[in-house]
This record gives C-alpha cells, sequence and structure tokens, in this order.
C-alpha cells in the first residue's frame, strides 16, 4: 500500500518532497537532543499537508470506477477528468481540507462545494475560493458542517469527508492512507543523511485522521518510536477518549473554540480512534498560548507555521515547561532524545500569524 500511495502522489503536478528541516539550537533551548520539523506548509503549493490524503482519496474512488484500469499518471489526464464526468466534490473543513478538495477538483475539471463552521477566518474561506469551489458558511462548529454536507451533498456530490461516522468509513480510510506520503519522505530523508529514526513524534490531532497514518507508519511499539498526540483543551476529543480508559470515542462541545482552527473538531473519526487508542504512548491537552510560543520558535528557525502547524512542538513545549521529567520518567526515552514534528499548515491566516508572531517570546522555563 505505502509504494502505492507513494507512486501516486509522485504523478501529481507539482509533487517534491516537503523539506525536513534540523533546528538543533531549539532543541538545546527545550532540553532535547535532535528537534527535526517536516515543513508541510509547502505542499503542492497550498500552504497545508491535506491535499495528499484528499487527492489519494478521490483516485481510489475514480479507480473503483475504472474497474482498476486507472494509472496514477491518467490521474489529471483526459481518463481521469472522463472517469469524473459530473461529480461535483464536496467536503466540511475547517479550511485546508476543503481547500485541498476544491484544488483537486479543479484538477479534474470538475465543481466542489465546501462547508465551513461559523467563525472561519475570511483567509481560509478566501483560499478555498481561489481553487474555484463554492463555500457554504454553516451555524455551528465542524460536526456540524459534516452534517450539512452529508445531508445536501447527494445525487452527483462525491462527499470527501476526512472523518468516518456510521455508514461512511471508506473515503475516511482512503485519505487516512494517502498521509503516509509524508512518512515515507521522512524515512527516505532521514537515510540519506545517515540518521536513525526519532525517539519520538508529535502529532497533531483534530478528528484523527492524520494521527492513525503514524500509528500505520510507526505500528510496531517494539522499534521504540514514542507516539505523542497533540490536542487544544479546548477541541480535545481524543485526550478525553483515552482518558475514559474504556476504549470508546468521547466527543467535546466546540463552544469554546481555539486558534488551532484545524484542530477544532468534536468527535474522533470512527477509523481512526482505534488505532490511535492502540498506538500512541501519551496524550496531550494543552492551552493555545503554547501554539502560540511554537510558532514564534518555529518562524526563529525559518519556518513559517500557522496555529494547527505548531501543535506539535506546542505539546513538546507543553511537557517541558509543565511537566520536565515526563519524557524519561514516563515514556522512557533516553537522555537528549531525538524528536520529530511536523508542521501541518504554513500562514493560512497571514493576518493572525503577524500578530502571533510580532506579540511575545518564549518564556522561561518557571512560567506555566
Amino acid at each position: 500500500m505505502l509504494e502505492d500511495v507513494f507512486r501516486f502522489h509522485s504523478a501529481l503536478p507539482g509533487y517534491a518532497p516537503t523539506p525536513l528541516v534540523s533546528m538543533d539550537g531549539i532543541a538545546g533551548d527545550i532540553g532535547v537532543g535532535r528537534l527535526l520539523v517536516k515543513d508541510e506548509g509547502r505542499r503542492f503549493g497550498l500552504k497545508a499537508f491535506k491535499a495528499l490524503g484528499a487527492s489519494y482519496a478521490v483516485y481510489r474512488l475514480l479507480y473503483e470506477r475504472s474497474g482498476g484500469c486507472l494509472e496514477p499518471e491518467e490521474f489529471v489526464g483526459g481518463k481521469g477528468r472522463d472517469l469524473a464526468d459530473g461529480i461535483t466534490f464536496s467536503c466540511a473543513t475547517d479550511g485546508n481540507h476543503g481547500r485541498a478538495v476544491a484544488w483537486i477538483a479543479g484538477l479534474l475539471g470538475r465543481p466542489a462545494v465546501i462547508y465551513v463552521p461559523e467563525g472561519t477566518v475570511p483567509a481560509r474561506i478566501a483560499a478555498i475560493r481561489s481553487e474555484g469551489a463554492r463555500v457554504v458558511v454553516v451555524d455551528g462548529g465542524y460536526d456540524a458542517a459534516v452534517r450539512r454536507a452529508e445531508k445536501e451533498c447527494k445525487d452527483g456530490h462525491m462527499v470527501i469527508a476526512d472523518i468516518a461516522y456510521p455508514g461512511y468509513t471508506k473515503i475516511p480510510r482512503y485519505i487516512q492512507q494517502g498521509y503516509l506520503t509524508i512518512f515515507q519522505e521522512i524515512s527516505e530523508q532521514l537515510e540519506e543523511k545517515g540518521e536513525e529514526p526519532p525517539n519520538i513524534v508529535f502529532i497533531q490531532a483534530g478528528v484523527g485522521a492524520f494521527a492513525s497514518t503514524a500509528a500505520q507508519f510507526f505500528n510496531n511499539p517494539s522499534d521504540g518510536v514514542r507516539l505523542v498526540c497533540a490536542e487544544s483543551q479546548a477541541a480535545d476529543c481524543l485526550f478525553l477518549s483515552a482518558k475514559a480508559g474504556d476504549g470508546m470515542p468521547r466527543s467535546v462541545s466546540s463552544g469554546a473554540g481555539t486558534i488551532m482552527a484545524g484542530l477544532n473538531c468534536e468527535t474522533p473519526s470512527l477509523t481512526a480512534w482505534p488505532m490511535i487508542r492502540d498506538r500512541f504512548d501519551a496524550f496531550v491537552s494543552m492551552k493555545d498560548h503554547w501554539a502560540e510560543e511554537a510558532m514564534r520558535l518555529l518562524a526563529a528557525g525559518g519556518v513559517v507555521s500557522g496555529e494547527s502547524g505548531a501543535a506539535g512542538l506546542a505539546a513538546l513545549l507543553a511537557l517541558y515547561q509543565e511537566m520536565p521529567g515526563f519524557l524519561n520518567e514516563e515514556l522512557q526515552l533516553p537522555d537528549n532524545p531525538s524528536v520529530l514534528v511536523i508542521n501541518t499548515e504554513a500562514d493560512t491566516d497571514p493576518d493572525g500569524y503577524r500578530r502571533i508572531i510580532e506579540k511575545g517570546s518564549f518564556p522561561d522555563k518557571k512560567s506555566g
């Protein structure tokens, strides 16, 4: 499966591996040996990683329509367009996934209708519209947008959602598989540098699709790679699901909101949660100011990161400040571990990014 996913993405126009950046200066400041940042803010010119999952899901659906006769190289050509004839692509989104679906629809010459929660910042709506999509603003949060898309997108629509719910599981699984390209690139980039895999990976999570991909790739705990899930306290459905201890997913209210808009999700994906539950080593629920601190640190290192993009590093900062012995004592990591974080988005809200970057600096170790 990994080879098939990677071959497909390699055939897309504009494909190139995103950078894997070493930030050793930051690593020393926060008490780890290495800090590696996979910068997905440069993926396909869309400022986020989401196109990897959405494009692979659409490809698999058209592949099935073709009876198994659609090659990756034919996806955006005449054959792919013929197979997509008559389809309107739709989804619910907090921004990045919707832009990705609209981009793919454009590659295939098809329309897209994208549903966004109320309060979605204008810059993210404008980015979706820039791909030629129609945007519908929904009263309520992300779950309300999912329900609206499911209700209204019937005949002629293909809903490309990254959250699985009863009766809708196939497409979210394809999306989860599509993100494997990120980890395959990381593996190859580390091999090229002659470096070992990281000791620990911090993965941000909304509904859990991307986190479940990390669980797929690092599927053997005995290999020694620890996985940590990072969420905002305002939308920590996976943290609460894990805390409950009975293996069942939990939902949260979206009323409080979070600056990490891409993670502002109320309910875990049914196809993602079991994989996360059974593989992740820890779950971090943190206040939003840690994302701001992480954004500023990444900016100082030359990486442009949005609020959700910085969430993995934010979780590491929160642990370093508030639970300084956690990595060694609870996760049994070696001294000076190698840490990997994924910058899943760049400045998808440019005005908000500028305000945060200009606002402050990294707190001293005694602050909370």
